[in-house]
């Protein structure tokens, strides 16, 4: 249980400390956030069942079918994310900024050509854009002082009986180079290994800092199809080509407080890049069981990642007592591999009490743990294992609201995302609140949206089943504000 205490420590939204393919990349590409339209954000993602909105098309394509006329949009979007960090007693809040596109798409709304009286199909609908579905944009610092151990300690378990050639190039092998771990003579061929506080004066305590700044998104290229049948039963299809661009630079610290000493701080750098494209189906439909009552239901397939690519690198350094300095730099590692995420379902219902406004509601199930990892040539057997134990399924619930006063439109919304970890080993849950306003003129529209997002989560700056460290408690905090344009036509 504690390794897998250890392993859900790890932020699966903006932080991540191992380069290996693992449980963690898995659920941090699995995991949406609420972007796309203005609209769509003001409503909380509560979109299920109203569609005409060129962001269902990623959640519930039935929602193309609602379009009467043609239609261009596009929605940029600014940023902003907080994340407060509390280690042991000491608290360090930081964050970052960034413009993005929530997302631009064309819709081409047709009528049957020669349509008979008897033609129950009044529209049909192809679209094809581009939906904005998370931002990796966040900056981290964690500090305190840890009077237990040292990340050395975790080297030196690592490295012990091994040789100091078959090091990991990574880690343990840039710690042996700059001396921060060594031999102890006269133990081989069993390699046993002290650390760099051992040398002069021991071990007494040490002040632990890192920062992890994280960059890129997840986006999702969409080519979707719909058809409108007798002004009251809506069906599509969509084809989604998601992207990854992922990319994450973090230091680790470490400074001895002991004034005896040998060590006097050492530094790793860590590197890493990941670039990935899939694929999924989404197949969709919207009933209009009364005229002020619609029921949706969407079904998302896995997305299918067949092109993943890992990209990293490692430096260490360190400065002694007596002046002397030691870098190390590890070679450049990469590797390709393939990732499965879950498959999703979705249940909507919305009352639209015609010109006064609407109130809708979506329930998402998703299983974690049904995520996978593979590639050729590696089984990843331990890491799906470790999926299958450390998650499980959860619920989320979207709920939103929109009152018209003329062309004006004033919306509200509030989203539950349950947490992902099994046996509650972590937190997790994440909650928004949105809210937007609208204007619909005969031709074109705008709207503007604002949401706050938060979660908490506990991360470990490092640990084996025998060296633990208190958690890091995390707040985040994310803002996000949205414009759209759009453009009807026929």
């Amino acid at each position: 249980m504690k390794r897998f205490i250890l392993i859900a420590g790890v932020i699966f939204f903006f932080l991540v400390t191992g380069f290996g393919q693992n449980e963690d990349d898995v659920l941090r590409y699995s995991t949406y956030g609420v972007i796309g339209s203005a609209r769509y954000m003001g409503l909380g993602g509560a979109y299920g069942a109203l569609g005409a909105d060129f962001s269902t098309m990623s959640s519930n394509p039935a929602g193309i079918g609602l379009y009467k006329k043609s239609e261009f949009s596009i929605s940029p979007s600014i940023f902003f994310s907080d994340t407060k960090s509390t280690y042991n007693g000491t608290t360090v809040d930081d964050g970052k900024n960034s413009f993005a596109l929530g997302n631009a798409g064309l819709v081409i709304s047709q009528k049957p050509v020669d349509r008979l009286d008897r033609n129950p199909l009044e529209n049909w609908q192809i679209g094809f854009g581009i939906n904005r579905l998370k931002d990796f944009n966040n900056r981290v610092k964690i500090e305190g002082v840890n009077s237990d151990n040292s990340i050395l300690d975790t080297y030196v378990e690592y490295a012990t009986g091994k040789n100091p050639q078959t090091l990991n190039s990574f880690d343990t092998r840039l710690a042996f180079d700059t001396y921060l771990i060594d031999t102890i003579p006269g133990t081989s061929p069993d390699f046993q290994y002290i650390n760099a506080y051992e040398y002069i004066g021991g071990f007494t305590s040490t002040l632990q800092r890192k920062s992890i700044e994280s960059s890129g998104s997840l986006n999702e290229w969409v080519l979707a199809g719909g058809i409108n049948v007798s002004d009251r039963f809506y069906l599509g299809l969509s084809l989604g080509f998601p992207t990854i661009r992922y990319e994450q630079k973090s230091t680790y610290t470490e400074i001895n407080q002991n004034p005896d000493k040998d060590i006097d701080e050492f530094h790793v750098f860590e590197d890493l890049e990941t670039r990935g494209s899939g694929f999924n189906f989404k197949a969709g439909a919207i009933l209009r069981l009364l005229p002020f009552l619609r029921i949706g239901a969407a079904f998302h397939t896995p997305t299918w990642y067949h092109k993943m690519n890992d990209k990293w690198s490692t430096r260490m350094d360190a400065y002694y007592a007596n002046g002397d300095y030691f870098e190390a730099t590890s070679p450049n590692g990469s590797y390709d591999y393939e990732m499965q995420t879950p498959w999703k379902a979705i249940g909507s219902a919305a009352l639209v009490l015609g010109r006064l406004g609407l109130i809708s509601a979506d329930v998402e199930y998703v299983n974690y743990s049904e995520a996978r990892l593979s590639a050729g040539d590696y089984g990843f057997y331990d890491e799906n294992k470790a999926i299958e134990n450390s998650y499980t399924e959860a619920i989320n619930a979207r709920l939103g609201a929109e009152l018209n006063i003329g062309v004006m439109q004033f919306r509200g919304g509030y989203g539950y995302y349950g947490s992902p970890f099994a046996s509650e080993i972590n937190d997790g849950e994440r909650q928004t609140i949105s809210c937007g306003l609208g204007y619909r003129g005969k031709s074109v529209y705008t709207d503007l949206a604002f949401s706050y997002n938060t979660s908490t989560l506990d991360y470990y700056l490092y640990g084996t089943d025998n060296i633990s460290v208190n958690p890091v408690g995390n707040e985040y905090t994310g803002y996000t504000f949205m414009f759209t344009l759009g453009y009807r036509f026929d």
